[in-house]
């Protein structure tokens, strides 16, 4: 009896040490979370309950010059999923039910706990999803900015157009994942100028997820809105000018850089883009050989042909003082250590002096020139008036061209630099290669005797916070000291193109026109043709390039071109150039 009690006892004594142990253990698991992770969970518990909601900061406003709107936000509705009583499955299949098939659902995991199930939703889509919200727990409609391009095409290579960010623009810090940012154009170039300042949402959610109140709300807002240069009736005459061709026309004014149109053709519909594109869809973009997306003023290469020898003639006045005393004789061809090379006039221009081979664009005058004058010292001319560097304007991506040299030459085939080559380079033909852009900075020196004005799209930016305007100040630089000679010999010679040369297509317009024709060969196909010019000739205010790609003969598709252009310009703008 006395045995039984005994291991009663002990086992009353072990019972009591278990539940010592197991009290001990509770309490330090208790303390454990009370005290050591209180304040993780009380994080927790407040993550679960409140919900910040990033709103995407707009961008500012794009215009013309006139006050046109370019580019600007336009609200676009999508309906976003935050998991809660509802699991993504479940909360895709209610929405289809609702909307019955009349609307896509594709999920797009816009950060760790929130999807975009469908956007671009109408108003009446909006109202049917907020009469059944109360069946729809964690699924909500958020309003958001959508770029909206209302001239399409006929600005895209200018204003470009915006996508999502990368991952290599959010490594930078600059961007959320979320974000979108420019992507081409001045969109891009003044991506900084334009972003707005996000905003965010606090709110208080229940455990299925629903919004029960609104505990902070700070709305984004813009901060700048910029105007260019551009003048849009302007510039969708220009493009409808090159409707179904490859080409490009740029004018402006010199004096200041102004660009009034930049027209590269052909163009895409940037809303396209900024609304967002398929991988399919967005490789058959890219894969068009027409190009689209290229730039062809700043990011194409072509020979520039006879427009070229615009510089030719300027180095020829500066170098050699008794030019104008000279005249040449064109039989048609010009022969030089056996070879011959023609005349783009089979039959010759006889004897004529230098403004008459300017005028006439003659071959064979500017070949001996080019002898002459050497590769070393036409490659010192073409420095000066800026060939083979960017012009600096401000767009994304521009190239310079390419201006060939004996050094190149060796290195690159390890073949000297043959008298051939300076005769070809003297027409601009050859190795040389440039961008409509670089032609055009050409013609702008000329114009202004030997200042650059660098061509630019921004007027001025309009701070929308402080109602401020900030006037944009273009750079100058004096690049060329040439004798005031030599620039009066070569604008008279340019004069004469038009009113008895290569651009008598435009003779009749009632303008002091100075210009150039050109045409370039090339070994893809038809010739490309240009024209380049600036008028009043004493004063200029207005100067231009057009080139058409495989346009043929320079005084036909592009002066013809030409003409339509400064007919529209002085009709419709008259003597307000700037």
């Amino acid at each position: 009896m006395e045995n039984q009690k005994t291991i009663l006892d002990r086992r009353i004594e072990v019972l009591i040490w278990i539940l010592g142990i197991i009290f001990i253990a509770l309490s330090a698991r208790l303390w454990q979370i009370s005290v050591l992770q209180g304040e993780i969970f009380k994080e927790k518990s407040e993550a679960n309950r409140i919900r910040i909601i990033e709103l995407r900061a707009p961008r500012g406003i794009i215009y013309d010059r006139n006050g046109e709107i370019l580019a600007e936000d336009v609200p676009q509705f999508q309906i976003v999923f935050r998991p809660g009583s509802l699991g993504l499955e479940e909360a895709v299949s209610k929405l289809e039910a609702l909307f019955k098939g009349r609307i896509a659902i594709n999920p797009k995991q816009r950060s760790t706990n929130e999807w975009i199930l469908c956007d671009n939703l109408s108003l009446e889509e909006v109202i049917r999803f907020e009469e059944a919200r109360q069946e729809l727990p964690g699924l909500s409609v958020e309003t958001i900015p959508m770029r909206f391009y209302p001239h399409g095409e006929y600005v895209f290579h200018v204003v470009g157009y915006v996508g999502k960010v990368t991952l290599q623009e959010v490594e930078k810090g600059d961007y959320n994942i979320q974000d979108f940012s420019g992507k081409g154009g001045v969109e891009l170039f003044y991506d900084k100028l334009l972003r707005g300042e996000k905003g965010f949402k606090k709110l208080e959610v229940d455990a299925k997820g629903r919004v029960l109140r609104v505990l902070e709300n700070q709305p984004p807002h813009f901060r700048n809105s910029i105007a260019l240069t551009l003048d849009l009736p302007f510039q969708k005459f220009c493009m409808n000018l090159l409707k179904d061709k490859k080409g490009v026309i740029i004018a402006g004014n010199p004096r200041t850089g102004a660009i009034f149109s930049l027209a590269s053709s052909p163009a895409f519909d940037p809303n396209q883009l900024s609304k967002g594109m398929s991988q399919e869809e967005w490789e058959a973009l890219s894969r068009d050989q027409s190009f689209p997306l290229t730039n062809r003023a700043t990011q194409a290469l072509y020979p520039p042909g006879s427009v070229f020898k615009l510089l030719v003639a300027l180095a020829a006045a500066e170098e050699m003082p008794d030019l104008d005393e000279k005249t040449f004789f064109c039989p048609g061809y010009f022969e030089h250590n056996d070879w011959k090379y023609p005349c783009w006039k089979r039959g010759g221009h006889g004897r004529i002096s230098f403004k008459e081979a300017i005028a006439q664009s003659c071959n064979v005058v500017f070949y001996q020139l080019g002898l002459q004058l050497g590769v070393e010292k036409l490659e010192e001319y073409a420095r000066l008036l800026g060939f083979g560097s960017p012009t600096g304007i401000d767009l994304p991506g521009e190239i310079g061209g390419f201006f060939p040299n004996p050094i190149w030459k060796r290195r690159q085939y390890g073949e000297p630099w043959y008298p051939g080559d300076t005769i070809n380079l003297a027409i601009g033909q050859g190795y040389l290669m440039v961008t409509p852009l670089e032609i055009y900075r050409m013609i702008c020196v000329l114009a202004n005797r030997g200042v650059f004005c660098q061509p630019h799209l921004l007027d001025r930016v309009i701070d929308n916070q402080r109602g401020e305007i900030l006037a944009f100040e273009p750079f100058q630089q004096k690049v060329a000291s040439f004798k005031e000679e030599t620039w009066r010999k070569v604008i008279d010679g340019m004069r004469l193109v038009v009113k008895q040369g290569t651009g008598k297509a435009c003779a009749d317009l009632g303008i002091d026109l100075a210009a150039k024709t050109g045409t370039a060969q090339n070994p893809h196909g038809e010739d490309h043709s240009w024209f380049a010019g600036f008028f009043p000739a004493d004063q200029p205010e207005f100067a231009f390039v057009v080139m058409i790609e495989h346009g043929g003969d320079g005084s036909g598709e592009a002066a013809g071109t030409a003409r339509a252009m400064i007919e529209w310009w002085l009709k419709n703008r008259g003597k307000s150039h700037d």
